[in-house]
C-alpha cells in the first residue's frame, strides 16, 4: 500500500513563502485516498468543496493548476490511436478509441484549472487528424469532432492569463493559438474539398475574437 511520505508536498507549490501552508497528510486519511474508488473520491471532493468556505475551493483550484502545470504534456497519439474500427464490430466505421477519451479528459482537467492554452495543446492532435480522414454525416467521427469543437471553445475562454503573461511564456501561448488557427485553415480546405462541413465552427469563432497578431 502506498502512503504519502512524511516530507511530501503538492507538486508545484513551495513549502513556505507566500502560498498556503503545506501540511502532511494523516496516515489514515492517506489510506482512504489510496484505496477508495475514483468515483467515490470525486463524490467526497464535491461534498467537501460544497460544504466548505469559498477560500477552500479557491485553494483547491490553485493546487490543481499548480499540479497540472507541473506535468509535461505526453507525446501526441497518432490518428489510428484516436479513431479505429472496434475489433469486435461487424461494421467498418471508425470510432473514437480509449486514447481519444483519455485526451479529452486530460484537456478538460487543464482548462478547468485555468490552463486553456495547455488544454488546446492536448487537443491539437485531434484537430490535425480531422484533415486526414473522411467521415459521413451523423457518424461517430462527426459526433466526436463536435464534442472536441465544444471543448476547444471552452478552453479558449481560459487563455487570457497565459497569453497575457508576457515574455517567453506569453509568446509560446500565442504561438499555440496561432498554430490552432493555421490547423483550422488546413482542415477547412481539406474537408470542403471533399464536400463536407467544417467541424470546428464554434471554436473558430471563439478564436477569431482573440488578438493574436
Amino acid at each position: 500500500m502506498n502512503h504519502i511520505a512524511g516530507n511530501s508536498q503538492p507538486l508545484g507549490l513551495p513549502q513556505s513563502a507566500g502560498g498556503p501552508q503545506v501540511r502532511h497528510v494523516n496516515l489514515m486519511v492517506d489510506t482512504i485516498i489510496t484505496n477508495v474508488a475514483s468515483d467515490d473520491i470525486r463524490t467526497l471532493v464535491r461534498a467537501l468543496l460544497s460544504s466548505s468556505p469559498a477560500h477552500v475551493t479557491d485553494q483547491f483550484c490553485s493546487l490543481a493548476k499548480a499540479h497540472l502545470n507541473h506535468i509535461p504534456i505526453p507525446p501526441p497519439p497518432r490518428g489510428p490511436e484516436l479513431f479505429a474500427i472496434p475489433p469486435s464490430s461487424d461494421e467498418e466505421e471508425l470510432k473514437p478509441t480509449p486514447a481519444f477519451e483519455t485526451l479529452l479528459a486530460r484537456a478538460r482537467a487543464r482548462y478547468g484549472a485555468g490552463l486553456g492554452v495547455s488544454s488546446i495543446q492536448v487537443l491539437l492532435p485531434i484537430v490535425e487528424v480531422a484533415a486526414t480522414m473522411p467521415w459521413t454525416e451523423e457518424s461517430a467521427i462527426e459526433e466526436s469532432l463536435a464534442i472536441v469543437d465544444s471543448d476547444i471553445a471552452a478552453a479558449l475562454l481560459n487563455t487570457k492569463e497565459e497569453t497575457g503573461a508576457g515574455g517567453e511564456a506569453g509568446a509560446r501561448a500565442i504561438g499555440v493559438l496561432r498554430k490552432l488557427r493555421d490547423t483550422f485553415e488546413i482542415v477547412k480546405e481539406k474537408v470542403e474539398a471533399r464536400g463536407g462541413d467544417f467541424p470546428f465552427e464554434r471554436s473558430e469563432d471563439a478564436l477569431s475574437s482573440l488578438e493574436l497578431d
